[in-house]
This record gives structure tokens, sequence and C-alpha cells, in this order.
């Protein structure tokens, strides 16, 4: 039985979301990934982040308990919390590269509206946008 877990939360701190700060993210997140067994999708718009995240039930706890200590995120909000039979995302991380299309494709000015049913469509799609 696998874990999924989708979040949002929102960027802090001097370096934001720079594009440095955001390869230091993912560099990180798919090595931890790939150690965890660990397979996510990311969208990042303005300040938000999204994550879905699926793997072994206690490492999917281990990376959100990560996530919620760091202290480049605050307002994490977790969406969707379940287990599942299958994975749905493929990779260790998955950057969306166009999250405006995202956006509008869910109906979404921003993620911060974000909601569990449409976490639900965002794992759904694949990160397709």
């Amino acid at each position: 039985m696998l874990r999924r877990v989708v979040y949002t939360s929102r960027s802090i701190g001097g370096a934001g979301l720079s594009t440095v700060s955001l390869a230091h993210i993912l560099g990180a997140g798919e090595r931890n990934n790939r150690r965890d067994q660990i397979t996510s999708g990311l969208v990042v718009h303005g300040d938000r982040i999204l994550q879905a995240l699926e793997g072994p039930a206690n490492e999917v706890g281990r990376t959100l308990a990560r996530v919620q200590a760091d202290p480049r995120h605050t307002d994490v909000e977790i969406l969707v919390d379940t287990t599942t039979t299958r994975r749905v995302t493929g990779e260790a991380i998955a950057l969306c590269d166009d999250p405006e299309a995202f956006l509008r494709a869910v109906s979404l000015p921003c993620l911060s509206l974000m909601t569990a049913e449409v976490a639900e469509a965002f794992v759904e799609r694949r990160l397709a946008a």
C-alpha cells in the first residue's frame, strides 16, 4: 500500500523562489525522493507551491515532516492524505513546465485557492497542463 499526500505551501525567505533556489530544491528533492522511493509532481506559481508525493507511507511521512520543518516554507496545508494501490506520478520529481496552463486547466487564478477536489484533479492530470 502506498501513501499519497498533496499539499500547498508558500515560499519565504530572502531568495524566495529564484531560479537558484528552485534548482536547489529540485536537486535535493530528486536525490531524497530517489533514495526514499518517492515519486512526486510539483507546480510552482509565484510564491506558492503545490506538490503531490507518492510512495511508502513512512517515507512520505518523513518527507512531509521535512517540508513542514523547512524554514523556506510556511502555510503548509495538506489537501489530500490517502492510501492508494497505484502511483500516478512516475518521476522522483516532475516540475510542471507551464503553471499558467495548469491553472487555466483547473479553472483557478492562483494556487492559494487550491481545494482538495482540485488537488485530486492535479494528481489525475499527472501534471499535464
